[in-house]
Formats: C-alpha cells, structure tokens, sequence
C-alpha cells in the first residue's frame, strides 16, 4: 500500500561498534582448579562445567539465505569446536522476529538455546507494538555483541537512475509509481527515513526476508531495495545499481558506492546492529564462558575474510555492553519510528 510518511527524523544510532568492550582471553575454569584441590563445585559450578551436555541451537529470526543466516552458520562452525557439541542454526522467520524471539523465551536457560537477536526483533518489534509480545531488556540474557550489517539501496535497470540524488529526482517527478521492497526492520525504517525527508510517494512491498523479495526484483516486480551483499551477486549479475551505502563510511568490498551522507542524505543513518542473547536467568558463569568463547572465535582472521565478503562487521563484547546496547537502541529506534510516521500497532 502507499504510505506518504511526514515528520522530522532526529539523529539517531551512533556507530555502535565504538562504544563496544571487547572480550579479553579465554580464561581456565576455575571449577577445573576446584576439583583439582578436592574441593566441592557448587550445583551452577557444575553444570557450567559439563556443558553442553547436547548439540545447541543458534535461532535465527530470518530465513535461510539472508545476511543473518550466513552470518550465523559461518559462526556456528567454529564455536561447534568451541563447545566440543554441534551448533545447530535454526532458522524461525516470521513476525518480524517475534517468533524466534518468544521460542527462546520459553527455552530454558541452561545454554542449550542462543539466538541471534537483531535490531528487528530487540528494537523495531517492540517499539511497534502497542502491546510486545516481550521486553528485550528482561526476557533475555546479553551475552555479546555479534556484528553491524551493511545495506546497500539497490536500484534496478528499469530506474533511469544510476545516483541517489537521481533517484529521489525521478521519484520526486513520479510521484506513486515506484514500488520498493522489505525484508527486515533496516530496509523498513531507511526507506522511511529516505522518503519523508523528500517527501516522495512510493508503494511499500514487504516481505519475510530478504532472499524471498530479491526474487521480485530479479523477476522485474520489483525495482528498489536496502539489500546486504548476501544478495548483492544476484542483483548485480541484474545490472541492478548500487547507488549508496547504508554505513559511516565506505567499504572496502565496494569503494566506489559512496554512503548516504556522500550521496547527500545524511538523515537516513539507521544503523542495523546484531548481538548473542540466551534465555533469561542464563547462570553468570555459563554467560561468561559463552561470551568468552564466542569473542575468540569472532576474532578468528578467517571469520573476518568470511564477514567481510557477507558484508558484516564483527564485534564482540562483553555481556554488559551488550545489556547497555539493548537499552540504548531501544529507545533510540522508538524515536526514529514515532519521527518516521510510524505509529504503534
């Protein structure tokens, strides 16, 4: 449906990984000096100890073949050896990420169950209910920040635009006749961002996730999207252009694609971020050795190759500074989404 969105969009969502601590070494376990000494492990001492006792899910609430899933099955490989179990990557798309949210939720707390929570469910899901079906602050455990996502606007060959300042022209010029699509809260909130600070007309089309709508674009249904470079090859391959790049600065995988404050719209600034949660009441110990764990394996040379290609920028930190992340976000996407015109369901 068309959505002519009005207001003023405040600045918002500074560049998160800045204000990230990172996680030092992994320490010995000090239950492993205990028993050592003859000494008796407490009963949370000792279930920090043996686990995992079973493979452990890593939910994800996006479809396969999306920035998030790669992201998080690249990842599960090698805390899989981290673990010494399987880390199997569930994916659980729908309602924009509530329903992976509440699986978590109902899980128990024992580090069996993590979950790749994003700006979608933790900050744009709860902000747009009038009544969230959670609270990311308290249903939850912070474990440690995963990674910044980078999105490109993606425009198709049928656009006679090949720059941002072209494309808001044409849209301004044609006001109702092109359509865009969503896979995620990002590409909802940046187009809003984009369109009310042009006051352009443009029809939204959204969707589960990205890998379901590039088949749009691809077929020619479809001509503008904020894609990750998941799909980028794809679009491409399409001659799709990219015209802007939703970051602080340009990436080195494509220098040529200026950001949107270079392209000149330094409003549309949403900054899509990810973190590793568990259910709530995850033992301090378990969260500690879990953060600890996931901060080496993030820093890995091999996983930053990956995440470069996938366009994501690692950066693990400490289950405080993601706990401060969650508040911070909240309220700073809340904001942004009352600003953009859109009200609370």
């Amino acid at each position: 449906m068309k959505k002519r969105i009005e207001g003023q969009i405040p600045d918002t969502v500074a560049a998160a990984a800045t204000t990230l601590v990172p996680v030092g070494r992994r320490q010995a376990l000090a239950a492993a000096g205990a028993l050592a000494l003859g000494s008796a492990l407490p009963s949370i001492g000792r279930a920090q100890a043996d686990w995992p006792t079973k493979p452990v899910r890593l939910v994800v609430p996006f479809p396969a073949g999306g920035g998030a899933d790669l992201g998080a099955r690249v990842v599960a490989v090698h805390l899989a050896s981290a673990f010494g179990k399987p880390v199997v990557v569930e994916n659980r798309a729908g309602a924009d990420g509530a329903v992976a949210a509440l699986e978590v939720i109902k899980s128990a707390p024992d580090g069996h169950t993590l979950y790749f929570g994003t700006a979608t469910s933790m900050s744009y899901t709860p902000s747009l209910k009038k009544n969230p079906p959670y609270d990311p602050v308290t249903d939850f455990t912070p474990i440690s920040t995963f990674c910044i996502f980078t999105f490109y606007l993606m425009v198709a060959p049928s656009v006679p635009a090949r720059t941002l300042a072209e494309l808001v022209s044409y849209a301004r010029a044609n006001p109702g006749k092109l359509t865009y699509a969503t896979g995620n809260s990002t590409s909802i909130l940046a187009m809003a961002q984009l369109i009310q600070n042009n006051k352009l007309e443009m029809t939204h089309v959204p969707y589960k996730g990205e890998a379901q709508a590039a088949l749009d674009l691809i077929g020619g249904r479809i001509p503008i999207m904020f894609a990750t470079p998941a799909i980028l090859p794809q679009l491409l391959k399409e001659k799709f252009t990219p015209v802007a790049v939703l970051l602080p600065k340009r990436t080195n995988t494509m220098p040529d694609v200026p950001t949107m404050a270079e392209a000149g719209q330094p409003l549309v600034n949403i900054m899509p971020w990810g973190g590793l949660f568990g259910p709530a009441k995850m033992p301090r110990e378990l969260v500690d050795r879990v953060s600890r764990d996931f901060g080496t394996v993030m820093r890995r040379a091999d996983v930053g190759e990956q995440y470069e290609k996938l366009g994501l920028f690692p950066t693990p930190s400490s289950p405080q500074a993601m706990a401060d992340l969650v508040k911070d976000q909240l309220a700073a996407w809340s904001r942004t989404m009352r600003a953009a015109g859109i009200e609370k369901e």
